[in-house]
């Protein structure tokens, strides 16, 4: 009679473990199904407001007589094609200043601002190289500029407008992008990002309406936050 009330002792215990592996498994596939959140397309993308820093190198020419520029940088895209680009010396001294839109683009050097012709014509005067615009504005985002001829190639690497692009990704936030020029005189672009925030461009205000002249004076509206 004992050796009898066993087995069902047994099996009980059996059941009482299955019930909760079998949630647990549930569980975990249920979580596994879940899709990763979508990768913002790049019309999406050009619509966030991107804040970079991180540390610039910059070769050109040719040994022996190639130059080097190294330092930090903060960049900060703005919607509609505008963004502001700081460079700094390695002891945190301002080097250059450029700010640019769709339509007009300026470099201070710490002395005075001069406005450029072109968005190549100020990065030259910046940096000592002519820089694509989609270098500051798609490249540093991973992507090339979608509205431009490209070759995509092994690694998530492309080349676009004569240079060669390879972004390295870490944690899903670009961590490395280095461009050589593949046409023309030689030269190399290496950034090195350390911190990237992003939110969603706020349109310019548009200026307020003049008022009508006349001895009351307009009560002004309150701005809005």
């Amino acid at each position: 009679m004992p050796a009898r009330e066993s087995v069902p002792l047994r099996l009980a215990r059996g059941r009482n473990w299955t019930l909760p592996m079998a949630l647990g498994l549930s569980l975990f596939l249920a979580a596994c199904a879940i899709p990763p959140a979508p990768k913002p397309t790049p019309a999406q993308a050009s619509q966030l407001r991107l804040n970079i820093s991180g540390r610039i190198s910059v070769l050109t020419g040719e040994s022996p007589e190639q130059k080097n520029l190294y330092g930090g940088f903060r960049l900060e895209l703005l919607a509609g094609g505008a963004g502001h680009f700081d460079v700094f010396s390695p002891l945190g001294q301002m080097l250059a200043r450029a700010r640019w839109t769709s339509e007009s683009a300026s470099l201070n050097n710490g002395r005075q601002t001069q406005d450029y012709a072109s968005f190549e014509d100020m990065t030259e005067a910046a940096l000592g190289v002519a820089l694509p615009r989609a270098a500051l504005q798609n490249w540093v985002r991973g992507e090339p500029a979608t509205t431009l001829p490209f070759t995509r190639l092994g690694d998530g690497a492309f080349e676009q407008l004569g240079w060669r692009v390879q972004p390295r990704f870490e944690g899903g936030r670009l961590h490395v992008l280095r461009a050589k020029r593949m046409q023309g005189p030689a030269a190399q672009l290496s950034l090195v990002v350390d911190e990237t925030s992003a939110q969603r461009a706020i349109p310019a205000a548009s200026s307020p309406a003049p008022q009508a002249s006349g001895s009351a004076s307009a009560t002004p509206e309150s701005a809005t936050p």
